[in-house]
């Protein structure tokens, strides 16, 4: 994998970790408490493995070899339905929410909104 392709992964991994994100805080409150842990530990280790991706870019930019880290680097393995949950979240969020940032909070409403979108989707 060259390096074009790492920081595509990367910010496809950045998306994924997004989607599982909208999925958590669309769900409704009682599978949000079911699902707290699992949410909880899938995204400590996207987190973990963005973290050290991006430390690898930082390596390159110092000019170190690096391809060894990248070639060896795994992102962490969601399961298809939960893979399939959070592409249905982000085709939802870019069809209602065209280019609006990430990092903005959405309202009860927008998360309303999202929700029924995703499951008209489904």
């Amino acid at each position: 994998m060259d390096i074009s392709e790492f920081k595509q992964k990367i910010e496809e991994y950045e998306d994924i970790m997004f989607g599982l994100k909208l999925y958590q805080e669309t769900s409704p409150k009682w599978v949000q408490r079911l699902q707290k842990i699992s949410y909880k530990n899938i995204k400590r280790r996207g987190e973990i493995s963005i973290r050290e991706a991006k430390n690898i870019l930082l390596d390159i930019k110092r000019g170190k070899d690096v391809q060894d880290r990248i070639t060896c680097f795994e992102w962490p393995i969601i399961i298809d339905d939960m893979k399939f949950r959070i592409d249905v979240m982000l085709q939802s969020y870019n069809i209602i929410f065209p280019g609006r940032p990430k990092d903005k909070s959405l309202s009860e409403q927008e998360l309303i909104a999202l929700r029924n979108e995703a499951m008209n989707r489904i």
